[in-house]
């Protein structure tokens, strides 16, 4: 290999592990939190530590999502986290059970950094300086890291397309379908990245309709049989409602918000968005730039602009954020699926203004300015978003102290009633893997009553609040019912109070 060739590869290499180790260190400082999981993570961790101590591969309950990124926790949880008891009896330590399933998501995180920069390197081939803009800015990305250690089924959603969009990119077809299909198998969302992926193909084809039959077919193969793997393996779960209808039912598809409700829903996305790159001035204003370096680029005719694919990620972007117009749950990690060709364009812009610059002032150190500002800004950020303090991202210490509440309630009799309003998921999560007491739920006050009162089971009965919720209704209805209520346990956020009939 020629030297300079040689050299300039090595600069390369060590620049592109260079903002890896930054994002690294970021995330591995967001694993090492003292956090519980959020609602949804209980859920999905429940899932993977059923399957992981007792065999339930098949994931037997009510299950909304695809089971990939569960299977992925649950072979964690069996390589980190599952221990023998002195009976030959598996189990998992609620805690080694939270760190082995973020384990996975926190290398897909990684991952993620030096899957962007190869989409950069192939998009953006004449602005060399781009893929590792874009590089840096997923490694500090607030939204990327706040979902880092968290074990949502979007973390690997979001790697696993990235994969497919960077074999497109590189026209490896097969292998662009074998990715979406698995990021699939994560989540049904997968399947919003398939107009990019067409749209990836018709660029490559040249725009020949002829050309792009065959790219098309490689890639339709593989997503195909991995639906049709999904829906025998959902069936051979024998589940009365399908994962396909739990999904339809928890997003409430089907109708547009009215007006009323869209400036709410508009102002918690923005909210949200404004951590997708940055704090939410930098995230502004990259947008502007974003505007300000296209219209230049093409004002001034630049050479080298990628417009097809630019185009490709704007309509990608514009489309995807005004389908959440329609009634579906707007929840702050369903921008992850638009953070990818965010940064693409963020940094694109970027470097068309460095060449600009360089052009009228023959100076390089501006972009080198740019960069550095960004970090010196961002970094700030960044580090909040890995420890928790964000309004985005996992459970941001709202269920704090769960875990010794749900030590507490184990600690009691054998057979113990525990009338669980609010807690399903956490409360099933953190009271631990081989709970031997009943934990019970009641949509409504009238509901609970009516069948306390003739339970004849003398085991202890338990009523759990957390401090969010307004217990009153309840416990006026078990004083109205002849029910004795003595708070037996009140830590951090939550309090227990034991039901005595009389």
């Amino acid at each position: 290999m020629n030297p300079q060739r040689q050299k300039h590869s090595l600069c390369e290499l060590l620049t592109l592990v260079f903002v890896i180790l930054i994002g690294s260190s970021i995330r591995f400082h967001a694993l090492g939190q003292d956090m519980r999981f959020h609602p949804d993570e209980a859920l999905f961790a429940t899932f993977a530590r059923t399957a992981a101590v007792q065999g339930d591969w098949l994931l037997h309950g009510a299950l909304d999502k695809p089971p990939l990124t569960l299977y992925i926790s649950a072979a964690a949880m069996r390589l980190f986290g599952v221990t023998t008891l002195d009976d030959g009896v598996l189990t998992l330590e609620i805690h080694a059970g939270e760190f082995a399933a973020r384990v996975p998501h926190v290398f897909a995180s990684i991952l993620l950094i030096a899957c962007v920069y190869a989409i950069g390197k192939a998009v953006y081939r004449r602005q060399s300086s781009a893929r590792y803009t874009a590089a840096l800015l997923v490694s500090l990305s607030p939204m990327a890291i706040a979902f880092s250690a968290t074990i949502f089924t979007d973390n690997f959603l979001l790697f696993f397309v990235t994969l497919s969009v960077w074999m497109a990119c590189w026209k490896r077809w097969a292998w662009a379908g074998m990715w979406l299909m698995a990021g699939f198998w994560c989540k049904q969302q997968a399947l919003l990245y398939v107009p990019i992926i067409v749209g990836i193909c018709w660029i490559e084809s040249n725009k020949n309709k002829q050309a792009l039959i065959n790219p098309i077919i490689r890639i339709i193969i593989p997503v195909f049989a991995g639906i049709i793997m999904l829906f025998l393996w959902d069936g051979l779960r024998g589940q009365a409602t399908s994962l396909w209808d739990l999904a339809v039912a928890n997003n409430q598809p089907g109708r547009l918000e009215l007006i009323y409700e869209l400036q709410t829903r508009i102002e918690l996305w923005a909210r949200y968005a404004g951590y997708l790159i940055g704090p939410g001035l930098i995230t502004t204003v990259l947008g502007i730039t974003v505007i300000g370096a296209f219209i230049l680029a093409w004002w001034k005719q630049l050479e080298g602009n990628p417009k097809a694919f630019n185009i490709l990620w704007i309509i990608f972007i514009s489309v995807y954020v005004s389908v959440h117009l329609v009634a579906i749950n707007l929840y702050d990690r369903y921008l992850l699926l638009i953070l990818v060709p965010v940064i693409l364009l963020s940094a694109h812009a970027i470097e068309i203004l460095r060449v600009y610059a360089r052009r009228i002032r023959n100076v390089q150190v501006i972009g080198w300015a740019l960069i550095m500002g960004y970090m010196i800004v961002t970094l700030p950020t960044s580090w909040e978003a890995g420890d928790g303090k964000l309004i985005i991202g996992g459970d941001q210490g709202r269920h704090q102290g769960i875990d010794e509440l749900g030590q507490f309630l184990d600690q009691q009799r054998l057979g113990a009633i525990i009338y669980d309003p609010w807690l399903s998921w956490e409360l099933g999560y953190y009271i631990g893997t081989w709970s031997d007491k009943r934990r019970v739920y009641y949509p409504s006050p009238e509901l609970m009553i009516r069948d306390a009162i003739v339970e004849r089971d003398p085991a202890p009965r338990y009523f759990v609040v957390p401090n969010w919720e307004n217990p009153e209704p309840w416990l006026s209805a078990l004083s109205s019912a002849s029910f004795s209520i003595r708070e037996v346990y009140s830590e951090f956020s939550f309090l227990v109070y034991e039901l005595v009939p009389n």
